[in-house]
């Protein structure tokens, strides 16, 4: 009889630590990641090409895409890019995680929750004044004849009318653009 339990005895117990080192392997897997596409708009108007679009889980950011077309991020084909949105183990800590975005660092109105190996379609918006596109202007050097694009800064609709009313104010009191007044 001890013979019998001095064999299995050993056997017990490595299985007992196989058990406990797999279940400390899978407690440490990462999530599978989630993504998403769909449409982008601010102030109901198409986000232009060029916009970054960032995901938050818990204030955090874990993924992020650059619109390639207007008003658009990611698409459905299969090798088509999304957002892709990692989460780590400790971002599970008070239950399912919700993902937040911006869109150009403006919130967006949306969030959602996160759903590991889950491809959603998403559309994004940011409510309020959409920022007018920025304007390219030529300029002509003197000693070359080559006309070079200057990216003008974007300026909201609302302060561009601010701007209006001051120079039609400084006009009409006399002041003239350029004057050195």
């Amino acid at each position: 009889m001890t013979i019998k339990c001095t064999i299995w005895m050993p056997v017990l117990l490595i299985a007992g630590m196989c058990i406990a080192v797999c279940g400390l392997v899978s407690a440490a897997s990462p999530q599978l990641p989630c993504e998403f596409y769909g449409t982008a708009t601010i102030g109901g108007s198409p986000v232009p090409a060029g916009t970054v679009i960032t995901a938050y889980v818990n204030g955090t950011p874990q993924g992020r895409i650059t619109v390639t077309e207007a008003g658009k991020f990611g698409g459905t084909g299969t090798f088509d890019e999304r957002l892709i949105v990692m989460a780590g183990e400790n971002d599970f800590a008070n239950g399912v995680p919700t993902i937040t975005f911006k869109i150009n660092e403006q919130n967006a109105d949306q969030s959602a929750p996160y759903q590991p190996g889950a491809s959603t379609q998403l559309n994004l918006s940011v409510s309020g004044q959409a920022a007018v596109p920025a304007p390219v202007e030529p300029v002509t050097q003197s000693n070359n004849s080559t006309q070079v694009p200057v990216i003008v800064a974007q300026v909201p609709v609302q302060r561009q009318r601010q701007v209006r009313r001051i120079r039609q104010g400084t006009q009409a009191a006399g002041y003239r653009q350029g004057a050195g007044h």
